[in-house]
This record gives C-alpha cells, structure tokens and sequence, in this order.
C-alpha cells in the first residue's frame, strides 16, 4: 500500500495565504489538539506552527511516505490512509483543517477503496462508487471531532451541485451548531478550473441551529470573509438559516395537489420559437404568434406578468411561438412564412410536425397555473404565470393545480417548495449533468414530499420577496424566509430591501 494508490492529479496544494486564513478561522482554543488528514506540502501545519500550535498539539497525517520540511513541527504520520487512521481515533481532537484529495472512488483502488466505501453517513447511508474521495474524508474527519470542536475544509464545486453531495451536506449541518460556507466563484488552484467551496463549522456536537452562506468573486474575497469568522463575526453578505423542524408537520406528495408537464412539443425550436425582431422582419402580426417562456433563464421571478416577460422580449429572448389563428391565415406575412417552413424553413419531416395537422399548429398545455424548469445549475422553484395565454415550450415544465386554488393557496406552495426540507429533498433527487446541470423529470418532482400547511393572507408577497432571494444567490435566506413563514412566524426579514410593492399571483 502506497500514495500511487491514488491519482496524483487529485492533488492539489493550498496557496499559503488561504492556508493562513483557514488556520485563523477555526478559533482554536488554548491547548486543543489540531488535526491535518493529507498534509501533502505541510502548508496547513506550516501555518498552525507560526500561529503557536506547538508540534505535540498537531497531528499530521499523509500516505505520502516521504517526508516534507514541515514534518518536525507537527506529531507526522506517514504511509498510512487517514480512513484507516480515523476508524482508531474517533472524537480524538478539537481541530481540523484540510484540502481533502479530489478522485472519484471508481479512480482508487484495493483497501483504499474499500474503506471509503465503508464510510457511513450520520444514518447509516454508506458513499457510493459515484460519490468522492473527499466526501469520505470530511465524514471521516468529522467522526475524528471532539464535542465542541471545529473544522474549516476547503472543497471542490461539486459540494453545492453532485447528487452525492446532498447527503454529505446534511451530515455537516447534522453535526456542528454553526456552518459557514463561503463559495469563491474563481478558481484558488492553478490546476483546477472550478471555483471552490470552504466550509467552517464549529461546536461540535450542538444542536443544529445555524447555516450561512456568502458567495465571493476572488481569492482576496475568500480570506476576508474568513478572516470575519476568525473573529467570531459574520461574512458581509452571508445569508442565514436557523434550523427549521418541520417533522411534526404532515406530508404529501407534490403530484397529490399539481399536475406537472412538459410545455408544447414545436418539433422544430428554430422555426417555432421568435423573437421579437425575428416577428417584425416577416411582419407577422401578433395574432400569428402566442407569448411563450423558452429556457429556464426566463423564470425572472415568482409571478411572470406582462411587465416580466416585456422585459424578456426587449433583451431579444425568443418569446413567441408561431401559432396561427385561422384568421391570421389570410394575412401574406403569414401565408410567407407558411411557404418558407415548406420550402426548408423547418423540418416538416419532424415525426412530431408530421404527425399533426395541421403541421404548424403545435398543441398546448391545458390551463397554465405557473412554470418549472427541469435542468438548471439551480433547484426548481414555481414561476406563477401572471400573463394572459402566456405558454412554454418543452424545454420548461408546466404547473397546473389539481383544484383550482387562491392566489394565497398558489403563493403557498411556492413558498412550501422553498422550505429547507424540501430543498434538501430536492438536492437529493437531482441528476447532476456537465457543468453542474441539475435535471430532474416531471415524476422525480411529483414525488417530492413537501409539508401541508393552511394559506395564509399575504402569501404572495413574501413568495417574491423569497424569490428575489433565490435568484438573487441567496438561496439559504430564501428559504429562512419560506421556513419561517410556514412555521407562523411573521416573515419581514429583508423582505421590504427585496419587494417593497406588493404581490398578486394569478
């Protein structure tokens, strides 16, 4: 057994400034025990040494054989996996900080695989051949942890999107009173292109009750938000979450109150699908085109109204559909576009064109209540369509209400969707595609589970003020704002700096 076990390329080594910076953010405490699980390098030890940190209160661990300069300045072991390492040592020390390995566990081999494959989440969920190496070695790491212990992690990307990582997230928030997590959107190392993730947890042990966030565009960024939980205080711009218990409340599957569908089959998105100085160039008046939402980007907020979709047509997004009227029919705009979809313009020979007829008109959706995207880098939210004979494309998912509701009972549900519990159910289901595309089919979210609660007066407003949030970026104060308002909880927090007009879902 040796380091070759595992992909040289997952390694990558910490700049010495975010060592620095990570060292100061775990508050170590006089005489705690300090823990780097994959020292590589040695810059986290580094750093511990020149705040204090005597070597017989650092624990440095690598399966690297070889020694590093650092190797004095900390109690070293080489040659050894940290999973095994951990199994032996559970609620050893008070500290840890670490750049975990980067390899998918298909990538390792013998007992080095084997062991991360036996790493256990909280509830007894072991990592699948899919998840990654660092997923096993924060858990591990955890496990290592003395009640009212810290640990600050640095992580890939995949933390916000894999589907693994879902379970991993939970078990984090599961296990610490506070987590930070503070997203660089840059990439921190010369040979990795993503952005990255650090995570800061303290107080091991506690009862979970707070969750934050901040997203930073660099590096400089990074260590001055970390710098601000060195000292006890909070990131500038860090949303917040408080714990949320919504076990007490009764469930229901989301496919029990909507039906959710794919939004009309064009066959041909080319020829279909304007926009609006596409319209204007044929001259095809607008009883020949019906408005339509045709990418997820198009959800611009929780009531997609007349003004929202202006907005959408004038930034030149294909907003109309080519439908005509039977008497749009007699107008020569639309006779020529009929000829140029004949003679080549759009694939007549389409089974989905050439299966209807008449071939142009493409069927919609029944009675639209809102809209849904079922591929995005973000989870799902309902978009409530706020416009007359407004449509979608299939390349969105649309909402229709099984019992015609309230504005109040709609705005409800979107604030239900936005609930903590349910975006944790939402992140478990995703299947995360290339580039952090998150996909799920119309049945993966009819099985959601989200709580039954009564509507309330005044539903709709805090909806868009949580959805501006979302959309926003801040996606764990959105749903603090949904969790407090469906626990009965008056939620105003940032609410009137988001919205200050009012909201009327259709």
């Amino acid at each position: 057994m040796s380091h070759v076990d595992v992909p040289r390329s997952s390694t990558v080594y910490t700049p010495r400034e975010l060592a620095a910076a990570m060292v100061a953010a775990v508050r170590g405490r006089p005489g705690a025990l300090w823990l780097d699980p994959c020292t590589g390098d040695g810059a986290f030890v580094a750093q511990m040494a020149a705040s204090g940190v005597a070597p017989r209160q650092i624990v440095a661990i690598d399966i690297d054989p070889n020694r590093s300069a650092v190797d004095d300045a900390a109690q070293t072991i080489r040659a050894i996996d940290f999973l095994e390492w951990a199994v032996a040592n559970r609620a050893a020390v008070d500290h840890v900080v670490m750049n975990p390995p980067y390899v998918a566990l298909n990538r390792l081999r013998g007992k080095l695989l084997a062991r991360a494959l036996d790493v256990c989440t909280p509830n007894g969920r072991r990592l699948s051949l899919k998840a990654n190496y660092w997923a096993a070695f924060l858990i591990a790491a955890i496990n290592c942890l003395r009640e009212g212990g810290s640990l600050v992690a640095v992580l890939p990307a995949a933390w916000d999107f894999a589907r693994y990582a879902a379970r991993v997230r939970e078990s984090v928030a599961q296990a610490f009173g506070e987590v930070t997590v503070v997203r660089c959107r840059s990439p921190l190392f010369p040979t990795v292109q993503e952005g990255v993730v650090i995570v800061a947890a303290f107080n091991r042990g506690a009862r979970p009750s707070v969750q934050r966030r901040v997203e930073v565009p660099d590096l400089r960024a990074t260590i001055a938000a970390l710098a601000k939980l060195s000292e006890g205080g909070v990131p500038l711009g860090a949303s917040t979450m408080r714990a949320f218990a919504t076990t007490s409340l009764p469930m229901r599957r989301l496919d029990e109150l909507v039906d959710i569908h794919i939004g009309a089959v064009t066959g041909d998105a080319d020829y279909f699908l304007l926009d609006e100085r596409k319209r204007l160039e044929w001259g095809l008046p607008r009883s020949a085109v019906r408005p339509v939402l045709s990418r997820s980007r198009h959800l611009t907020g929780a009531i997609i109204d007349t003004r929202e979709w202006e907005e959408l047509r004038d930034q030149g997004a294909r907003v109309w559909m080519f439908s005509p009227t039977p008497s749009s029919l007699k107008h020569r705009a639309v006779r020529a576009y009929l000829a140029h979809g004949r003679n080549g313009g759009c694939n007549v020979a389409a089974y989905k064109i050439l299966s209807r007829d008449p071939w142009y008109l493409a069927p919609f959706p029944e009675r639209i209540d809102g809209f849904m995207s079922g591929m995005s880098k973000r989870l799902p939210f309902v978009a409530f369509r706020g416009m007359p004979r407004l449509t979608a494309s299939n390349t969105l998912y649309v909402v229709r209400f099984k019992v015609r509701a309230t504005r109040d009972e709609k705005a409800t549900l979107g604030l239900l969707l936005l609930t903590s519990m349910v975006r944790k159910e939402l992140a478990l289901q995703a299947r995360v595609y290339a580039d952090g595309l998150l996909k799920f089919e119309p049945s993966d979210l009819g099985g959601i589970r989200v709580p039954v609660a009564e509507a309330r007066r005044g539903a709709g407003r805090v909806l868009r003020a949580a959805t501006a949030l979302l959309l926003a970026g801040r996606e764990a104060e959105a749903s603090a704002m949904a969790d407090a308002w469906v626990s009965g909880v008056t939620a105003t927090a940032n609410a009137a700096d988001v919205l200050p007009e009012t909201c009327a879902v259709a």
